[in-house]
């Protein structure tokens, strides 16, 4: 057989052989043992590459399909077992250049001309030569090959990004690690800058360039990993850095940047290479390598990226000046740096964006570093650096790109290099990135609040902070369009500068407080008279002085007396200086001036009076030299009778004409005279007279006027958010800014409201609620308030319930709201509905703001009997109601119900806790409509069961029971779920279904241990609740094919959970029945409630036995069940005849469990509950099975549970792995537990 397959090469090299024959005997020869070569594998290899060669030069032709077939056979080889295994025993097959050759040239072919025929299997059979060493030799022995690979790899994922494949990549990164090792090993450092800078640097520059920009990481495409993209982004640097700024080339550079000559005669091979850098820039500027939009992206990406390889390599001591002299070149290749005004102005946002970021990035390395020095730079350099840094610095002033964040990054760095850089153009930094700029991203806001803060940080540092406020009121106060402007002190600048007040020295604050009076007296208010410009520039001016007064430190009784004096004094100036005329300036008859001139210079005139106020009163308080101190018309302290003034020295006569002045619209002015009025509330509570009537009355005007006052404003509502600074209320803000100030001063107002106020605000609380989830926007944006927010914050605040009249108000504004859902839902009318449920119609069961009660008295002299409302409350949950609700109805009773959740009900006032009692048990007993889904009911019972049982744990739980009995309740609640059951199309073990039984059972468990407390009956509540419980059980007479609602598997449970918690609360007093003498037959009882349970249970059991676990309620109630028969049994020394009937179900569920354990273990509570049951068994040995040992068989079922739990959570730490693409993880071996009594586990 040998003779004969050994004439395959002859076939192979036969013009008569078909292609098609040739490949099938190719292929045969190499998988067939039995084919006989000398040196088989390499002619094979051979006869496939000859073929291609000859193909690509023309000399050969072949159709396409062979062509390709051949590139196949090839990679086969290349990929086999077979060869891999040759090459581990030391076989040579040698690779020809001209297999590499017609590699590379495919790859040139692909990125010109976009060709995508066989590339896959080119990149494959590249693939397979990087990434075997013994093939891969061939690479490192010609290294222009690999320059060229590489070079070639790059344009093509460059040129023809949407024929990229992932095994490109894969390539590429081989190509990348095969180049460094050939780089490292190079001894010739002029031929390695040759090859980076002629064949690598454009299109490895690009590649970096698409990877950054996430060309193939985005969404929907997967075809670069992120890990695979960071790696192929370290070895494109490590090329670059390894070419172009080798050890080897310093003396280089320094000749060419520093005209420094080369001393070192052992560098011959570098002679001819005089200019590095210059080279390097060539490339990268050199046009035609990409497009043009594309170029200018590459290059600002590259030349941060070039300073920084730079920096990296040459950064010593003594080469600072050096690393400097590149950045201008470097920032040169920018078009920022050599663009005419014109084509400057013609950049877009987006260009401008670019650029920006790469300066960024070129000042970040200069300032990480130790390049710039400020005494050296001007001692030994001629502040060569500090004049190019004041170039940029006037480039980037001439240019002001406010939308852009990194435009107000690269002042930052600037300034922190050195503050002369930007001082003498400060009047222009603090126009173009502060007054005048424009910002409304979040992104470019932060960046702008950091640079304001390094601004003031730096100022502060050099105790200059009163001249950089000089410069501030130079640029508000020069002429301007002052209504294209945006408020001075929005959120950011205005933290910034709270933030530098509170550092700052008080003779600092001082001087700059001066600087603004006396700017505002001498700039502005001489020529405010109808200018409209000038009252936008006060209005600036009080937002500027407003900060420094409220946010500087306070004074105290330790101040130095003469900044205590220096104080008083500005005060009285600012009193009788500007407050007082503007003030005058509003209330002056003026026809003639426009509205809106009257509405700033009232804005600025309010909010210096309110501010005057609140410092006056804090520095009255906490410093007592202060208040010593005669002042003019401040400070004077009023008389001991007298209340106190809105503000000294301006009469009643101007407030009114001011407050009819603020009514015209929502401004700063309204809110400002609002705040007013509540800081002249503190000041009389401050007082000793509080308690005098004037005192009470004057509170209760005050309270009233500042609710009042946005009442109109806060009814129509509004979407816009405030930044919670007093310098940007607008029309558009006002009414979050009056919530927010009504509500963070509840505490105060609360007291002070009449009932319709309270109401009022009720209503206001709940309406602006947010909705939904989403209303309440993601987390991560800017805080922002709005009246959601508010709202929201009140709701949930631990303050809300000590303010009882508000809290009353809120939950009668509640309960009336889904009273008045009910009442739309009516069948009958409103008269059916009034005389069924006259609950729903009582208006005020509490009067909120003096707790007087108009709710019917409950007790013995109550207007109802407590029949007549609990046979109501029964016909509804029979199904006689009135009212049908719909899907939208139960919507918005739930969100009520949210609402009603977030209050704490458990110190409610008896009329309210009954209210609340009665109308949530009309709610679960309401008719829901088609429209109404399962999930939807279930959770709405869930909801109204949830806060009765919350109800039943208050303090005034009892009432309820002195208007029904606690049978009535019992009946009520499970008459109304048997028949809402029927809608729920859900399973026995479903969650949700689990939840919502355990909520009812605590809700029934609370009256029955309340009726044994409070030995309220229990004989009589017991027995009613027994006759009720087997009324409702299943009976084996029903008639075929009939069966009541409890009877559904649902119905079967909640009558299981009923009688459960009966055995539960009976169980224990049976034990102890000679301490309960009310009680007279307690036994019986339990008996009967046993045997009920016993017949449910069995029911319920066999529905788990018929292949499906024990449902969680069958396994609690099983342990309650045994627990009563025991305590049944104990009475009478030994095994009762009771306990019998069910030894057999005992034993039957005994079996069940002990097989079931071990899958309980990741289900907590039918775990607990299966322990329980299994050690209430264990302790009654007469239930004991006779041939095996209840111990052993419990202790081996529990050891299960224990190593499956520890298998679990080895198994869980093993395998849980992060999910990387291409990564796979080694199986670990199976772990063995043994379970005999001889191991240790």
């Amino acid at each position: 057989m040998a003779a004969v397959y050994s004439g395959i090469s002859l076939k192979l090299k036969s013009k008569t052989t078909s292609w098609e024959d040739k490949l099938k005997l190719a292929h045969f020869a190499w998988i067939s043992h039995q084919c006989v070569l000398p040196n088989k594998e390499q002619v094979l290899l051979d006869w496939a590459r000859q073929s291609l060669v000859a193909f690509y030069k023309k000399k050969l032709e072949l159709k396409e399909d062979i062509v390709e077939r051949l590139w196949i056979y090839i990679d086969n080889i290349l990929h086999s077992r077979k060869l891999q295994n040759l090459l581990k025993n030391g076989k040579t097959i040698n690779l020809q250049i001209s297999l590499l050759k017609i590699i590379n040239e495919r790859m040139a072919e692909f990125a010109l001309l976009g060709s995508q025929r066989s590339i896959c299997v080119v990149l494959s059979c590249c693939q397979g030569i990087l990434s075997t060493p013994a093939l891969a030799v061939i690479y490192t022995a010609r290294q222009e090959l690999t320059v060229d690979l590489l070079s070639q790899l790059c344009w093509l994922a460059c040129r023809q990004p949407g024929a990229v494949t992932p095994q490109l990549f894969e390539v590429l990164h081989l190509t990348l690690g095969l180049y460094l090792s050939i780089q490292w090993q190079q001894v010739n450092p002029r031929r390695t800058f040759g090859e980076v800078t002629t064949h690598l640097l454009q299109p490895c520059l690009v590649l970096r360039h698409l990877l950054l920009a996430g060309t193939w990481t985005q969404a929907g495409q997967g075809l670069l990993r992120p890990a695979l993209g960071r790696d192929i982004r370290s070895q494109i640097e490590a090329v670059l850095r390894g070419g172009a700024f080798q050890a080897e080339l310093l003396p280089s550079y320094k000749e060419e940047l520093l005209d420094q000559q080369q001393g070192d005669t052992k560098m011959g091979a570098m002679k001819n290479l005089l200019a590095p850098l210059g080279t390097v820039m060539a490339r990268l500027v050199d046009a035609g390598y990409c497009e043009p939009s594309l170029q200018a992206a590459v290059v600002a990406n590259s030349v941060a990226l070039l300073y920084k390889l730079f920096v990296d390599s040459y950064l010593k001591e003594g080469n600072q000046l050096l690393c400097f002299k590149v950045l201008p070149p470097l920032f040169g290749c920018l078009r920022i740096s050599h663009l005419r005004e014109e084509q400057l102005q013609a950049l877009s946002a987006s260009d401008w964006t670019v650029e920006l970021l790469a300066l960024e990035q070129l000042l970040n390395s200069v300032a990480s570093s130790t390049i710039y020095n400020i005494a050296t730079d001007r001692i030994r350099h001629g502040e060569t650096q500090f004049r190019f840094y004041r170039r940029l610095a006037e480039m980037l002033l001439n240019h002001p790109q406010a939308p852009v964040p990194a435009w107000f990054r690269c002042l930052k760095v600037l300034l922190s290099l050195n503050h002369l850089i930007l001082e003498p153009d400060l009047d222009d930094l603090l126009a173009s990135a502060w007054i005048d700029a424009e910002v409304a991203e979040l992104r470019t806001q932060k960046a702008q609040e950091a640079l304001i803060g390094t601004l003031f940080q730096t100022f502060a540092k050099l105790r200059q902070v009163p001249r950089l406020f000089g410069e501030v009121l130079g640029v508000i106060c020069r002429p301007a369009a002052e209504a294209l402007r945006l408020p001075v002190l929005s959120a950011g600048p205005a933290a910034v500068l709270r933030e530098c007040l509170l550092d700052l020295p008080p003779s600092q604050v001082l001087d700059a407080w001066a600087l603004i009076l006396e700017s505002f007296q001498s700039l502005v208010l001489p020529d405010l008279q109808g200018d409209m410009d000038m009252a936008l520039k006060s209005l600036s001016l009080s937002s500027l002085l407003h900060c420094v007064m409220v946010h500087a430190r306070s004074l105290d009784g330790d101040s130095p007396l003469p900044v205590v004096r220096r104080t008083r004094r500005t005060m009285d100036e600012t009193l009788r200086g500007l407050v007082k005329p503007l003030l005058d300036l509003l209330c002056k008859p003026q026809p003639s001036v426009p509205e809106p001139w009257r509405q700033r210079v009232g804005d600025s005139a309010l909010l210096l009076a309110h501010t005057w106020a609140q410092v006056d009163t804090v520095l009255g308080l906490s410093c007592d030299p202060y208040r010593s101190e005669p002042g003019a018309l401040a400070g004077t302290a009023p008389e001991p009778s007298s209340l106190p003034l809105l503000l000294p020295g301006v009469e009643a006569r101007q407030w009114k004409e001011i407050e009819e002045f603020a009514a015209q619209s929502d401004s700063l002015g309204r809110y400002c005279l609002e705040q007013l009025y509540l800081q002249r509330m503190k000041n009389t509570l401050l007082q000793a007279s509080v308690q005098s009537e004037e005192a009470l009355l004057a509170l209760r005007r005050d309270a009233a006027y500042i609710l009042g006052s946005g009442r109109a404003s806060l009814t129509r509502g509004t979407t816009a958010s405030w930044d919670g600074q007093v310098g940007t209320v607008s029309a558009l803000t006002y009414p979050v800014a009056h919530w927010h100030l009504v509500v963070s001063n509840l505490t105060i107002l609360a007291s002070y409201l009449c009932p319709d106020d309270l109401r009022y605000l009720a209503n206001i609380l709940l309406r602006t609620l947010p909705t939904s989830k989403a209303q309440e926007g993601p987390a991560e944006e800017e805080p922002d308030i709005t009246l959601e927010e508010i709202s929201k914050a009140v709701l949930h605040s631990p303050l809300l319930p000590e303010m009882q009249s508000l809290h009353s108000a809120l939950l009668l504004r509640v309960t009336a709201s889904c009273a008045g859902i009910l009442c739309a839902g009516a069948q009958g009318g409103p008269a059916l509905l009034r005389q069924q449920l006259p609950w729903l119609f009582e208006g005020d069961y509490a009067v909120v703001a003096h707790g007087e009660s108009r709710f019917p008295k409950v007790g013995s002299e109550g207007v109802e009997p407590r029949g007549e409302i609990a046979q109501n409350l029964l016909s509804l949950a029979r199904g006689d109601s009135p009212v049908q609700l719909e899907g939208e109805q139960l919507e918005s009773i739930l969100r009520l119900l949210e609402v009603l959740s977030a209050l704490q009900l458990d110190s409610l006032p008896p009329p309210c806790h009954v209210h609340c009692v009665l109308l949530l048990l009309s709610l679960a007993g309401t008719v829901l409509g088609s429209s109404c889904s399962p999930s939807l009911t279930l959770r709405f019972l869930m909801t109204c069961y949830r806060l009765l049982g919350y109800l039943q744990r208050g303090k005034s739980a009892q009432s309820v029971l002195r208007v029904m009995y606690v049978s009535d309740i019992f009946e009520i609640t499970l008459t109304s779920l048997f028949k809402a059951s029927r809608r729920f199309l859900v399973d026995v073990d479903d969650p949700s279904w689990l939840e919502f039984l355990q909520v009812v059972g605590t809700f029934l468990e609370q009256p029955l241990q309340v009726l044994l407390q409070r030995k309220l009956s229990p004989e009589l509540n017991f027995g009613k609740i027994l006759a009720f419980l087997s009324s409702s059980q299943l009976r084996p007479e029903a008639a075929p094919g009939t069966r009541s609602e409890d009877q559904t598997p649902l119905g079967q449970q909640l009558l299981l959970v009923s009688l459960t918690k009966l055995c539960q609360v009976l169980g224990p007093l049976v034990k102890e029945q000679k301490q309960h003498e009310a009680l007279e037959a307690p036994r019986e009882l339990l008996q009967a409630a046993v045997v009920q349970a016993g017949a449910v249970l069995q029911l319920c059991a066999a529905r788990g036995a018929r292949g499906r676990r024990l449902p969680p309620p069958v396994l609690s109630s099983v342990a309650s069940l045994l627990e009563a028969d025991v305590a049944l049994c104990s009475g009478h020394g030994g095994t009762d005849h009771v306990l019998l009937p069910r030894a057999a179900l005992y034993q039957a569920v005994y079996s069940q469990i002990l097989s079931e354990l071990p899958a309980l273990a990741g289900d907590t509570p039918s775990l607990q509950a299966a322990v329980q049951f299994l050690t209430l068994f264990f302790l009654a040995p007469e239930l004991h099975p006779q041939k095996e040992s209840v111990f052993t068989s419990v202790f081996q079922s529990v050891r299960k549970v224990l190593a499956g739990l520890h298998f679990r959570r080895y198994h869980t730490m093993t395998w849980e792995k992060p999910s990387l693409p291409g990564v796979r993880f080694r199986r670990l071996p199976s772990l063995h537990l043994s379970c005999d009594s001889g191991s240790g586990s």
